[in-house]
């Protein structure tokens, strides 16, 4: 049994706390003591927070007063049920752009500023408070906790990294900082079909209890090991995030390192919203922490049926985030999980709706039709469709030796068979598709 997660957990974290005036242990205990009540007791609790924080966010920014009287509710009191909330206006990134100022609350003037790239590549900003970043901090490590990844555990990230060259004075501050953690980075950005190996050896080298990586990069890596027949190290367990995990993915992966794959799913604005479980690989959301909701696209919330996500922080009193769509569908399952873990269940994560591919007669082709077509031709390393215009698609594809014209027909093929022939399909074989700036690999984008 690894001795330092529970001696940085009871002895080293309170002096760091101590120093910094942070309080992750008292919000992790607590977040931990939750996974013991039940689901009615979660929502009771979920409730009384959201209660607080509607009438936080009505008598300290500017927007949401001015827009809930538009929607002819003069007092937060009048939001008096669950029901009363879904029928709050929603909330856009174009929302926050337009309104940036108005979103911020005016007992927080010393928010921490983040941003994000986005599906879309174009920078978005938004703030919160010192509390609410902590509590994410905290249901982050519950979360990886209950896969075995968890505060203190030896876990290597396959992650991001900075962009630029850091000063020595960072390198030798992040060294320090990842060593109390009990963890060693590798830099996903900097990974390339020549170097893949450097990646096998420190891992063989590090040995690390758990892995924690982006998608796309482990998968690619995985197939190199298959496909060399390289022994590497098993950690106990490894969880994935960043971007939708498919089952061929996951099949890869477990393969290579012989050790069960979970997934994990949140965004920059939220950090962590759910987690796979152990036994059945189901994923719980964090409902102590957020209100998830799916709406359809008429605005009406829907579970059992793949929708729009909205979340709203209970926390973030900084820059509250109401209703919020973020870009994600999903499908919301309210059975009990067999696990025994009282958060609910999020049954599917269906992609982002810019992962949509249109048709000119106003259909639609899902983009998860995309990973399953490919992943049968053996003569595809990597791919990417891109939509810039209505009426056809580019197929860019990081081809091999056995790739060949008759690929091409069965590709096209099946597209057709989904656009009714519709689309005219341009194949581009190239020797890389770039990751995101993000470290993602975009499997589908339509401009259009």
């Amino acid at each position: 049994m690894a001795i330092y997660p529970s001696f940085l957990r009871s002895c080293l974290m309170p002096a760091y706390e101590a120093v910094k005036g942070k309080d992750l242990l008292k919000h992790l205990g607590a977040y931990e003591q939750r996974l013991s009540w039940t689901k009615e007791q979660l929502l009771a609790h979920q409730w009384q927070e959201l209660q607080k924080l509607l009438q936080h966010a009505y008598h300290n920014t500017q927007y949401y007063p001015r827009v809930w009287a538009e929607a002819g509710i003069k007092d937060p009191r009048d939001i008096g049920s669950m029901r009363d909330f879904e029928a709050l206006p929603i909330v856009t990134k174009n929302d926050i752009k337009q309104h940036y100022a108005e979103f911020v609350s005016s007992k927080h003037p010393n928010n921490i500023r983040k941003s994000t790239g986005g599906s879309t590549g174009q920078p978005f900003h938004f703030e919160l408070d010192l509390n609410s970043n902590t509590r994410r901090e905290a249901v982050m490590w519950r979360g990886y906790g209950w896969l075995g990844a968890g505060l203190g555990q030896k876990t290597l990230y396959l992650w991001g990294a900075d962009l630029g060259q850091p000063s020595r004075f960072k390198t030798i501050k992040n060294a320090l900082y990842h060593g109390f953690y009990n963890r060693k980075m590798l830099n996903s950005f900097a990974m390339t079909q020549g170097n893949k190996q450097e990646y096998v050896d420190d891992i063989n080298a590090y040995k690390p209890t758990a892995m924690v990586s982006y998608v796309n990069p482990l998968y690619e890596l995985a197939r190199y090991i298959n496909d060399q027949g390289i022994k590497v190290w098993r950690p106990s367990t490894i969880l994935t995030g960043a971007e939708p995990l498919h089952d061929f993915q996951r099949e890869e992966i477990e393969k290579a390192f012989k050790t069960p794959v979970y997934n994990t799913f949140g965004c920059r604005e939220f950090m962590l919203m759910a987690a796979d479980c152990q036994e059945q690989r189901n994923l719980h959301m964090n409902i102590d922490h957020l209100v998830i909701e799916t709406i359809d696209s008429q605005g009406q919330v829907v579970t059992e049926t793949s929708g729009d996500l909205l979340v709203t922080d209970l926390y973030n009193y900084g820059m509250p985030l109401i209703r919020y769509v973020n870009g994600d569908r999903a499908t919301i399952n309210h059975q009990a999980c067999s696990c025994g873990n009282p958060l609910p269940i999020m049954s599917s994560i269906d992609g982002r709706k810019l992962d949509i591919i249109k048709t000119p007669s106003g259909g639609s082709i899902p983009g998860e039709l995309f990973p399953h077509l490919f992943k049968e031709f053996v003569g595809i390393s990597r791919f990417q469709v891109v939509q810039q215009q209505l009426e056809q698609v580019t197929l860019k594809i990081v081809a091999n030796e056995q790739f060949s014209e008759a690929d091409k027909t069965a590709i096209s093929d099946e597209i057709n068979k989904y656009s009714n022939g519709e689309l005219m399909l341009n194949f581009e074989l190239v020797d890389d598709i770039p990751l995101t700036a993000s470290g993602k690999h975009r499997v589908t984008i339509c401009e259009v």
